[in-house]
């Protein structure tokens, strides 16, 4: 029950992310909500349910709007499974390591995007693409955390007692 709960936050975060957050640039550059999700509640849960949610939430974010399927399905799988790995080896309440955790999965999902995507369509310079998923992306991202980390961690919390 708690994963279809947090499939389905999962899918709103998706949705608002979509049809509202995309929209709003920041120096052309746009928040990545599911991969903040993704990164704190794997954190939480152990590491076969992070890796199914960030499949399912992967798979449907590449539904939506991916340019490829399967690329965000495979960056959400590696980063639920791996932080799942890393549930009980870390202080997982402390914020700075929270802040750590999702400027690292911002870096491993731009450079993927980078990777894959920008050097098959290429529509802006590559070392300009470069720098703003290794520096400005994730500092973003971490920004979105620290802003949602305590009320994420305390909605996971209650639903673990479901």
């Amino acid at each position: 029950m708690k994963n279809i709960i947090l499939i389905l936050v999962g899918i709103f975060i998706i949705i608002i992310e979509n049809s509202i957050v995309n929209y709003i640039d920041i120096f052309d550059i746009s928040l990545n909500m599911s991969i903040v999700y993704i990164t704190i509640i794997s954190l939480f849960v152990k590491r076969n349910e992070g890796a199914l949610i960030g499949l399912v939430l992967g798979i449907l974010k590449d539904a939506l709007i991916g340019k490829f399927i399967g690329v965000n399905a495979l960056v959400f799988f590696v980063i639920g499974y791996v932080y799942g790995i890393l549930e009980d080896k870390i202080f997982k309440h402390n914020v700075t390591t929270i802040l750590i955790l999702t400027f690292f999965s911002s870096l491993f999902e731009s450079l993927i995007n980078c990777i894959l995507l920008k050097s098959l369509f290429a529509s802006e310079k590559i070392l300009f693409s470069l720098i703003k998923g290794v520096v400005f992306i994730p500092t973003l991202n971490m920004l979105f955390a620290l802003v949602i980390y305590k009320v994420l961690i305390d909605f996971v919390k209650k639903i673990d007692n479901i």
